[in-house]
Formats: structure tokens, sequence, C-alpha cells
């Protein structure tokens, strides 16, 4: 009898601990010819807003020579779960058995407490061949929590643009500082340009062609044809009339040079207009002076120009 209550008490403990193993292992299904693989599921993070993403990994461990998929990750068994983005990923793990990795990005748009899906794990020979298949539905869950109170059924009016504050105080010295060098600027060019029209006022024009002049002459010497030098003394002399009397020369044809010359009342006026009119019969009507000719004209531009460094040059009106 003793024997017997022994026996039974003993079996009772085996179920007792059947049980407690049933408790603490997951519910993993038993797949003949596989040894019983590991999966572990994790989700972050378990608390999200709608339309939040979520990252799920999938962590499968198993022998080795075996190849893993997954079943039921797709569009339709996801649902409520929208997914975006899955990578897979295999490694030896240390126990000599292999790890595979399918790792899932999802997306809800569904508030309240949302279960993951279901789905199945499918061992494949190296040949294609399925081996076996495990289903797991895993016990996580998320929160998905609304982004507006419940109580809310209009929509909230958009809150006008806000303008910047302009801070004066700071932007004052920047302003008065920029005035400041503007003004300095201008003062700067100002005195240039008064120096630059002085110290032009103070070379002497007379100087200046006659030592053209000179230069000129020797050219010719040095056997200049006489057509070139005739178009060089009437850049000579137009040079200095529009210096010395302040009249446009340089651009200007002979007629309006003789125009602005006798409202000034220039002495030597007919000397000067002559030596023009030679110029331009040279450089326009084809005419072919002697290099005596060209002397005598250097000589009489010679004797008006030292001419009028005896009289001031007239104002202008």
């Amino acid at each position: 009898m003793n024997a017997r209550c022994n026996i039974l008490a003993a079996g009772w403990v085996k179920r007792l601990l059947w049980l407690l193993l049933l408790a603490i292992l997951p519910p993993f299904a038993v797949v003949e010819g596989v040894q019983q693989p590991m999966v572990k599921v994790t989700v972050m993070p378990d608390t999200l807003l709608v339309g939040d993403r979520i990252h799920c990994t999938i962590a499968v461990q198993h022998e080795k020579g075996v190849a893993v998929s997954l079943e039921g990750i797709d569009a339709v068994a996801l649902k409520p779960f929208e997914l975006l983005s899955s990578r897979h990923s295999s490694s030896v793990a240390a126990s000599a058995s292999v790890e595979d990795l399918f790792e899932l990005e999802l997306a809800l748009f569904v508030s309240g407490k949302q279960a993951l899906p279901p789905f199945s794990v499918v061992f494949r020979e190296a040949s294609g061949g399925v081996r076996g298949r495990v289903s797991y539905k895993p016990s996580s869950s998320v929160v998905v929590r609304e982004l507006t109170d419940a109580s809310m059924r209009d929509i909230r009016p958009i809150k006008p643009p806000l303008s910047p504050s302009i801070p004066y105080l700071l932007l004052m010295p920047l302003l008065l500082g920029a005035f400041g060098v503007g003004v300095l600027v201008l003062l700067l060019i100002y005195f240039l340009k008064r120096t630059v029209r002085s110290s032009a006022e103070r070379v002497d024009s007379s100087q200046v062609a006659q030592r053209k002049l000179r230069k000129l002459g020797s050219s010719l010497s040095a056997g200049m044809p006489p057509h070139e030098c005739y178009e060089e003394l009437s850049n000579i002399m137009r040079s200095f009339l529009e210096t010395h009397y302040r009249i446009s020369a340089l651009e200007a044809v002979t007629q309006e040079i003789e125009r602005d010359l006798k409202k000034l009342g220039v002495a030597g006026f007919e000397s000067i207009m002559n030596l023009l009119k030679q110029a331009d019969l040279v450089k326009f009507a084809d005419s072919r002076p002697d290099v005596e000719e060209s002397r005598q004209s250097l000589n009489k531009a010679t004797e008006v120009i030292r001419s009028t460094r005896k009289s001031p040059p007239p104002s202008v009106e």
C-alpha cells in the first residue's frame, strides 16, 4: 500500500514538473526532423503615436545546414501593421548554432493596443526542400496613442506666423558704422579727385606740347615719312588745345574746333587753323608734302604754342 502511494506521488511530481516547464518555456511547435528552434521577438518602442514607426527584430537560433525564412510577413497578414522595410542577416552563434535575424520596420495608423501578428518559421534543406515549419504567435504588443484628444471633432485653425523681433539696439551700431564708412569713402574719393585735378593744373601744357614737337622733329630727321609726321602733329596740337583752352578737341572735327576757338578769341587763331587744315589735307585728301614743308609746319606749331605761354588762357563762360 505504501509502495503504491509512493508511485502515485512520484507520478504527480512528474506531472507538476512538466506543467512548470510548459509554463516557463515559450509555446513552440515540435517539428519532425528539426532541432527545437529558439525564437525571440523584440519590439522598440512599445508605445507610439499614430503614424509612427516601430522596429521589430525576430531572432531565430537553429542548427547548421538549414536555411530559414519567414511566412506570414506580407501586407495582408500584417494588418493593421504596414510593412515599410525588411532586412535579413545570418551569423554563427557561440553554441555552434546559426542565428538568423529578421529586422522589420513597421508603421501603425490605428490607435489602441495592437498585438503583433503571428508568423511561421520555415526550415529548408540545402536542396530547397521544406524540412519543417514552426508557427509562432508573439506575446508582445504595442500601444498606439492618438495625436489629439479623442473628444475633439473640429480641426484647429492654423495660427498666423509670428513676426520676428528685430533687435534695433544691436542693429543701430552696425548701421551707423556702415554710414560712417560710406562717408569716409566719399570724402576720400573727393580729395583724390581734387588732388589729381590740382596736379594736372600745375602741369604746363605748353611745355608738354613743345617737348613732343622736339621729339617729332627728331623722328622726322631720322626718316619718318612726312604724312605720318603731319598726323602726329595734328594729335599734338589737338591735345594742347583741349588741355590749355579746355575745349573738346581730340574727338572733335576741325570745324568744331574753329568754332570754339573763335568764341574764346584765341591769339594765333589763324595759324592754329592752318596747321589743322593742312594736317586734314594730308590725312583725308591724299596730299603729299615733302620733308621741308613738314619741318616748317613743326616750327610754326612751336611758335604758336610758345606765344600762348605769354598770355593766360581765356576763361570759358
